[in-house]
């Protein structure tokens, strides 16, 4: 009897839901935290073509490097599964393209890293569909654009002697989350793809930009929303 009743006791503690009333609200509010992976997608010039038929060629490619950024939440509930969220925030990213085997200025060859920093001041505007609510979890799907400014954009100091990219970009942006319903509010982590749509790339008469055809902006990110 003693057994029974404890696990009575268990199984209303499994089964009980926490902030049951959440989604009787219509507009809710937080904020959020994200570690990107991002890069440059990098399109080779024609001229960059060209010299890979020489007899010791430069290669340019790009790396992978973390970034951060965070901002708050703005989510307003259009139906019972769907959502329109506004996201706005601050990132900090470092983008880096590698010319290896590139001439250097004493006559010998080597890798030169060249590293474009950005703060973007980013306004993803998503719509969300959730799935039914299973106690205190709950599977969602995430897609939307993001503009962003780059107050980092040296896009008008045109000095000639490295690599220029754009102050505007546009990215189309899905991901895949999971609703954790907490006692006092609601946890979400969710992973979230951005491929950037415009050419970020501003052509200069130098080796490092004549190389390069098409920049575009890209991330696989790791967010921790609090609602």
């Amino acid at each position: 009897m003693l057994l029974s009743g404890g696990m009575a006791s268990a199984q209303k503690k499994i089964s009980q839901e926490n902030k049951p009333n959440y989604d009787e609200k219509r507009v809710h509010y937080g904020f959020y935290l994200a570690v990107p992976l991002t890069k440059f997608n990098l399109e080779h010039s024609q001229e960059y073509v060209n010299q890979l038929d020489a007899s010791s060629p430069m290669t340019v490619n790009t790396r992978t490097s973390p970034g951060f950024y965070t901002g708050l939440v703005l989510n307003v509930g259009l139906a019972e599964y769907l959502d329109f969220r506004f996201t706005p925030g601050v990132g900090f990213y470092g983008r880096t393209i590698e010319y290896a085997n590139m001439s250097q200025d004493d006559g010998t060859r080597g890798t030169t890293d060249v590293t474009i920093s950005s703060t973007m001041v980013e306004l993803p505007v998503l719509l969300q569909y959730k799935s039914k609510r299973r106690t205190n979890y709950r599977m969602y799907f995430v897609g939307g654009v993001k503009p962003g400014i780059d107050l980092n954009s040296d896009k008008d100091n045109a000095s000639g002697d490295g690599l220029r990219t754009e102050k505007f970009d546009l990215a189309l942006e899905y991901g895949v989350g999971l609703d954790i319903f907490y006692p006092y509010f609601k946890f979400a982590p969710e992973l979230r793809f951005s491929h950037g749509l415009l050419n970020q790339h501003i052509r200069d008469n130098n080796v490092y930009s004549r190389s390069i055809q098409r920049l575009t902006n890209h991330n696989v990110s790791l967010i921790l929303f609090f609602e």
